[in-house]
């Protein structure tokens, strides 16, 4: 097969002078290369193209050895496996060869990239490597020198500890019982305390709102989701009338960011009496004293209808805090499905839960932005906090005299930079309070509240889905559902075969189905499906007027694991927690359909793979999904 010289100088040219040069990294006081300089009658072979690319290798490899630091390895990788790097750019001409010949061309490229990646990534874990060990190097302490003189400062209470206490105490002070011991309160639990106990069934809808720390293969061990499984052992140890608050740690697979982290801290309470003595307005009651002991006197509450598995009627409440309004806590009834899992009688007991996030109320007292500063230990950051609001609270409790409130700068303007001490704050406070007295005070209030206005979010497309060629190499039938298939179905991942469930048993057999290569968008979460783990999901094109569902399937010769592609829509994929919070798929999928030749589109252009477009025959103008 040829290559004409138009197609070379266009994936080329851009960046090199001669073929050979086409993958080295620019250097910024070079000059610009020119294009490579052929005839149009000119042409090259695959053979030649393939031979080039393999110096692209043996190039890489010599620039790898030369790097020092991951971050040269990062730009390496950009440069040359990037979405504009050349080896992409190859993808980009297959429309310029006959249906026979993209395959060879496509093999070629998939097999160099692939190879590329490999080695970019083994670079980089040495290179880490490395770092790590240089910097454990220079950090090294010599055990056997003198140790420091003693200080003053001998350390202060972490925000956290005091949210949680105080939050404690205020119940504690209400008559409540504090649980907090690893027998009646672990942190490893089981399906049933952390579920099924709490009106979740395995499968119940509300399963999907958590995501989950399983430990074991048969997904019956967990890190615990919450501290709602505390009420269910304390119901089964305890016999009511009771009231307890349980404080601790909770787990959830999340991306940490400024406001989400994979461990965080809860606490809830239970109350539980003969029926007929607690109520919604007793709940009320005990949750806007809570607030108030927590938050001032001085806020405003509201109650909105919500949902939750294990309370009916369900709330969440809002507080009015510094002139904004904030969710702070869910609370509601016990659902009699509760009691009677737990082994007690709701005809003859009844009471309310109530929890909420230790982390949300630390950050909306302190007026702290960024989740991740309490666990950075920065003693710069930690300083900050020498005591909490409402230092008095506990001695008035008790009915000491009140002791004399200390200097609050927490609404005070915040200095651009760290601040070491008190006093220097104190000193920063002095100095503003002098400039303002020349400074008009209607000016300086307009500035504070000027905002920087948001970036704007990024393009939301068929890039951002991964869908892989798969090949079902193991098909059963659900052994609880009547429509759904169980498959293993292999991605070309190291980890194995996936297993997702899909409910294709109306449409196919499972002979239909053995050893068939279909589309499987992969960067979905797992989820359970009436209790079967399904990671992903076919493709499927669906005509509504017949009902009839068939295969999008991948052209022969599409190599298992390749990423199908879109032209004009390049770019990486998006994380799975992404495409849950920012609702990709309702944005991507009403693009998705056959054509009338029943070529699956995006927006009218073709999926591909390296061996051509993808179709699901004889579904023409059908949805995708």
């Amino acid at each position: 097969m040829r290559l004409s010289s138009r197609a070379v100088c266009l994936f080329l040219g851009a960046t090199c002078a001669t073929l050979s040069d086409a993958f080295l990294l620019p250097s910024s006081s070079a000059p610009r290369p020119t294009f490579l300089k052929m005839s149009e009658t000119t042409s090259v072979s695959i053979d030649q193209v393939e031979e080039e690319l393999r110096e692209v290798e043996k190039t890489i490899q010599e620039k790898l050895q030369e790097c020092s630091s991951v971050s040269q390895a990062e730009a390496l990788r950009r440069e040359y496996l990037g979405k504009k790097g050349p080896i992409n750019g190859a993808m980009k001409y297959m429309r310029d060869l006959d249906p026979s010949e993209k395959p060879k061309l496509g093999a070629v490229v998939n097999q160099i990239k692939s190879s590329l990646e490999t080695l970019m990534a083994e670079s980089k874990e040495r290179l880490e490597m490395e770092e790590i060990q240089t910097k454990m190097e220079s950090q090294r302490i010599d055990v056997t020198m003198p140790g420091l003189m003693p200080t003053n400062d001998i350390g202060r209470r972490h925000p956290l500890s005091m949210t949680m206490e105080k939050a404690v105490d205020i119940f504690v002070n209400l008559g409540y019982d504090t649980v907090t011991s690893c027998q009646d309160s672990p942190e490893v639990e089981s399906d049933y305390y952390c579920f099924e106990a709490l009106n979740c069934p395995k499968d119940h809808p509300a399963r999907d709102m958590q995501d989950t720390f399983y430990l074991t293969p048969d997904l019956e061990t967990m890190l615990r989701t919450h501290t709602s499984a505390v009420q269910i052992r304390q119901l089964e140890k305890r016999q009511p009338p009771l009231r307890i608050v349980a404080p601790g740690r909770v787990y959830r697979r999340d991306d940490i960011d400024a406001t989400h982290s994979l461990m965080f801290h809860q606490v809830e309470i239970l109350a539980l009496e003969p029926i007929g003595e607690l109520d919604l307005g007793h709940l009320k009651g005990t949750v806007e004293h809570f607030l108030k002991e927590m938050l001032g006197p001085q806020i405003e509450t509201r109650f909105r209808g919500s949902y939750f598995p294990f309370t009916e009627p369900s709330m969440e409440v809002d507080v009015k805090f510094r002139g904004k309004w904030l969710e702070v806590l869910g609370c509601g009834m016990v659902d009699p499905n509760v009691l009677e899992m737990a082994g007690i009688d709701p005809t003859k007991y009844a009471g309310f839960a109530a929890g909420f996030g230790v982390e949300r109320f630390a950050m909306i007292i302190h007026g702290i932005k960024d989740l991740r500063e309490f666990t950075k230990s920065d003693l710069r950051f930690l300083k900050q906090f020498p005591y909490f609001y409402d230092d008095g609270m506990a001695t008035f409790l008790s009915g000491a005299p009140p002791a004399q409130p200390k200097e609050d700068y927490r609404m005070d303007t915040v200095p651009p930079y760290i601040v070491e001490s008190e006093e220097e704050l104190k000193k920063i406070k002095e100095e503003a309070a002098v400039n303002g007295q020349t400074e008009a005070p209607q000016q300086d209030k307009k500035q504070k509240k000027k905002k920087t206005p948001p970036a704007p979010a990024g393009d939301i497309d068929v890039s951002k889905l991964d869908i892989r060629v798969g090949v079902i190499q193991k098909v059963w039938e659900h052994e609880e559902a009547d429509k759904l298939y169980c498959e293993e179905i292999d991605i070309g991942e190291e980890e194995g075969p996936r297993q997702i469930a899909s409910g294709l048993k109306a449409h196919y057999s499972l002979e239909e189905m053995q050893g068939r290569k279909v589309l499987v968008l992969a960067n979905l979460k797992a989820r359970k499906l009436m209790g079967f783990p399904s990671h992903g999901m076919v493709l499927c094109a669906a005509d509504d007027a017949s009902g009839k569902v068939q295969f999008v399937e991948p052209p022969e010769g599409a190599q298992v694991g390749e990423r199908v592609f879109v032209e004009g829509f390049e770019g990486e994929p998006a994380t799975e927690n992404q495409v849950i919070k920012k609702k990709m798929l309702d944005q991507i999928f009403p693009d998705l359909q056959t054509d009338e030749s029943g070529v699956a589109t995006y927006q009218g252009k073709p999926l591909m793979t390296s061996a051509g477009s993808c179709q699901s025959s004889g579904m023409s103008n059908a949805p995708i999904a």
